[in-house]
């Protein structure tokens, strides 16, 4: 018999294998080439009407205009280096990407600037903006094979969106969350089950017994790789989380394992009520990115994506945009709407209920 759906293909790899980590079930129900959410035309989008859910760059090109603020004031710090490469990690359709060209940064005008859009998704890579400054790849490595000597990457809400197993709190210690087949014969629907913990597990911190927390091996890897990349830089990574121990608490004790996850979140046209077990590839799959398990092996400065925003003059931006509404709102063109939507940008961006409350986590490298 064909197996059509993702559902159905992951259902085979249980009934011949046995239950699967969190992480291979996720990676599939998004990635998998012939049905995941992100790989179906059209698919996996974030956007206003037509997407699936809203990030910074989505509400406007402001926050493009204060990275690229960021931008020269790195490149300046670096001393200018030409090229000057930033790497946009998980670019999606390339809104972010956009905007920093459109704000037309020093580093652009002065030629030094070299943007390198990774994205796996080839309906999304479709949709990257063609420039001479832009490169388009579904793997960083396609596009820089020897790493970049100076430059910047940048995650925007990538690390939340990296596969991630679960654990649960034992008295007598851990036990591994995985993937099953509920019902006789595999033809029930998809739960979890406990198995023996892996040996990586042991670094988790301390937790009420019953508790549940993601264990975020591959947004270490990312991490890893990402300082591997870069000579000098920076790696900035915009998304949202806490500590394990709070992620634990979202994600209490409960005697059914397929009860809600605190910390795991689903998209699917802006809605956030949809199963993650149910018809896997129908919607995106996310986890609270523990901040602590991120540092592990490297140390970052932290702050809110609020502060980020002030500290690289978002303000300024904004008094500038009240200006030019204040002396072209008798012409009312293109520009000057532009202009006035930025103060409703602003606040959209620095809500401390809302986006500003994101964490922004900065390494130095080199």
């Amino acid at each position: 018999m064909l197996l059509v759906t993702v559902g159905q293909r992951l259902a085979a790899r249980i009934a011949a294998r046995g239950p699967i980590p969190v992480s291979e079930f996720v990676e599939a129900c998004l990635y998998d080439p012939d049905g995941g959410f992100y790989m179906r035309a059209g698919g996996g989008r974030p956007g206003g009407r037509s997407g699936h859910y809203l990030t910074a760059p989505e509400v406007g090109p402001l926050f493009g205009a204060v990275l690229a603020r960021a931008l020269d004031g790195w490149w300046a710090e670096l001393g200018q280096p030409e090229p000057f490469t930033v790497i946009d990690w998980g670019a999606g359709p390339g809104t972010l990407a956009r905007s920093v060209l459109a704000a037309e940064p020093g580093c652009m005008a002065a030629g030094a600037l070299r943007l390198v859009l990774v994205e796996l998704s080839p309906a999304q890579r479709a949709l990257h903006p063609q420039h001479p400054m832009v490169t388009s790849a579904a793997r960083v490595r396609d596009a820089l094979p020897q790493g970049a000597p100076a430059g910047v990457v940048v995650a925007n809400e990538l690390l939340d969106n990296l596969p991630f197993d679960a654990a649960r709190r034992t008295g007598d210690g851990w036990e591994e969350l995985r993937v099953t087949v509920e019902g006789s014969r595999g033809r029930g629907r998809f739960g979890l089950a406990a198995v023996p913990p892996p040996s990586d597990f042991a670094d988790l911190p301390d937790i009420a017994i019953g508790a549940r927390v993601p264990v975020q091996g591959a947004a270490r890897q990312w991490v890893a790789a990402a300082h591997e990349l870069l000579e000098v830089g920076w790696i900035v990574a915009f998304d949202y989380g806490a500590g394990t121990p709070v992620l634990a608490a979202r994600g209490a004790s409960s005697d059914d394992l397929g009860a809600g996850l605190g910390w795991l979140r689903t998209h699917r046209h802006h809605r956030g009520d949809t199963s993650w077990l149910v018809e896997p590839g129908s919607c995106d799959i996310t986890a609270d990115v523990a901040l602590d398990q991120v540092q592990a092996d490297h140390r970052a400065e932290v702050c809110t994506q609020a502060g980020f925003l002030r500290d690289h003059g978002i303000e300024e931006l904004v008094a500038g945009g009240r200006a030019a509404w204040a002396e072209r709102a008798g012409v009312g063109d293109l520009d000057a709407l532009k202009a006035r939507s930025r103060a409703r940008e602003a606040e959209a961006l620095l809500d401390p209920a809302g986006m500003g409350a994101f964490n922004v986590l900065i390494w130095s490298v080199g």
